[in-house]
């Protein structure tokens, strides 16, 4: 079985003294190799591009980007993973 190599999910944006806020729009990103691992799952935050600017994820699937010809930015760390369940 092939991990997942791809996430949807919302940039967290933050003011001092005002509270966290998640953008409108759902961005597609692509979990690089040596991250796949790891088990990204739905409500772990994870850093994307240089930046390391951090995105709530809400969903993570398997999509062969040679079938489907799009290219993603890529993940770069994980921040906080999402509590588990008991």
């Amino acid at each position: 079985m092939k991990d997942n190599n791809t996430l949807k999910a919302y940039h967290i944006r933050s003011k001092k003294g005002e509270p966290l806020k998640l953008d409108t729009k759902k961005y597609t990103w692509h979990i690089p190799k040596h991250l796949r691992s790891l088990n990204i799952q739905p409500g772990d935050i994870v850093g994307v591009r240089r930046t390391q600017a951090p995105i709530l994820v809400v969903e993570v699937f398997r999509e062969d980007i040679e079938d489907t010809g799009k290219n993603y930015k890529s993940v770069s760390v994980i921040f906080e993973r999402a509590p588990k369940k008991d």
